[in-house]
């Protein structure tokens, strides 16, 4: 008798052993199939529709196509590397302006949108995470950023070779791909966590966009007068005396794009340093008896330590989106 109770007591343990984890499977399939059911929805419901993304391209490749096809015919430069003659307007242009706001308009609404329309309620009612939301979404404006930069960079990386004999593709393919990345999980990031910050979507898009227009327009045309002015019986320049190039943005985002042709290309030419001098990378100094110009690199700080900055600022905004919108009261 005694037997037969412990099989019967063994059976029923195994019986429950099965169903918790027949019920723990059923959590995980649930939870993988809600997040893969927003990924979608958001990729190419609310971003990944056929006008938005000719747009996107469109908008980032117009001004270094403008650049290609204005090339004389027959002309003959004393230079033919493509990062050379392209690689300043590809930069700032797409990388600089296009990119970084086509990011800002895509991906401030993502959460700030569900919030104020109030189908965030419906959406922390699936079986899926606060945490699970957030990556869910941030990997399709992951994917939606690079589909589109990739297709930009293809389309003036096949085009420019038709029009000249340009040296170097492979490099400024790689070089512009390795610094948009760069400027991509700077820029998204900012993005993304405004969204997670403001429940109005205006407020969210205005924050990042403020920031673009304070680095790559304000602040690029004081930055020269910055590193000329002295104040009062200082030696160094504003610039350098109150230390801006901390909190330059600019200054950063092309010190790592240094670091990335030093990487691939071996180096900076003197073209490129009249426009990285812009953004205080460099200090321009003009011999007016034989009105020569020689640059010195300001290294105040490294390739890498530039980078390590602005990773450190994505990932700190990005962590206090998370925490506000976690602990956020969402009731409507």
């Amino acid at each position: 008798m005694s037997y037969k109770i412990i099989r019967s007591e063994m059976g029923e343990e195994t019986t429950n052993n099965v169903n918790m984890k027949g019920e723990k499977s059923g959590v995980i399939m649930n939870l993988t199939t809600t997040a893969v059911i927003l990924f979608k929805k958001t990729l190419f419901k609310d971003m990944f529709k056929i006008p938005k993304v000719l747009v996107s391209i469109t908008l980032m490749a117009f001004g270094p196509l403008m650049a290609i096809l204005a090339i004389p015919t027959g002309i003959e430069f004393y230079n033919n590397s493509l990062n050379d003659y392209l690689g300043l307007t590809y930069s700032f242009y797409t990388y600089c302006m296009m990119f970084p706001i086509i990011l800002t308009v895509v991906g401030a609404p993502l959460i700030a949108e569900e919030l104020k329309s109030g189908t965030m309620l419906t959406l922390i009612s699936k079986p899926i995470s606060r945490g699970g939301i957030l990556i869910t979404k941030y990997l399709a404006l992951t994917c939606f950023g690079f589909l589109i930069n990739i297709a930009s960079l293809s389309l003036i990386t096949l085009i420019a070779p038709l029009k000249y004999t340009f040296e170097g593709v492979a490099d400024f393919f790689v070089i512009n791909l390795l610094f948009s990345l760069i400027v991509q999980f700077f820029f998204q990031s900012i993005a993304f966590s405004f969204s997670c910050l403001f429940k109005k979507t205006r407020n969210a898009i205005l924050m990042p966009l403020l920031i673009i227009i304070f680095t790559f327009f304000v602040l690029m045309s004081f930055r020269p007068l910055f590193m000329y002015i002295y104040l009062g019986d200082s030696e160094v320049p504003i610039y350098i005396q109150f230390q801006l190039f901390h909190f330059d943005l600019g200054y950063h985002l092309f010190n790592a794009y240094i670091g990335v042709m030093n990487i691939i290309s071996g180096g900076v030419s003197e073209n490129m340093m009249y426009f990285l001098y812009m953004f205080g990378l460099y200090t321009q100094k003009i011999d007016y008896d034989t009105w020569e110009i020689t640059f010195t690199r300001n290294d105040f700080y490294s390739p890498l330590g530039s980078l390590i900055f602005l990773l450190s600022i994505a990932i700190g905004l990005m962590f206090l989106g998370y925490f506000l919108f976690k602990k956020r009261d969402i009731s409507r």
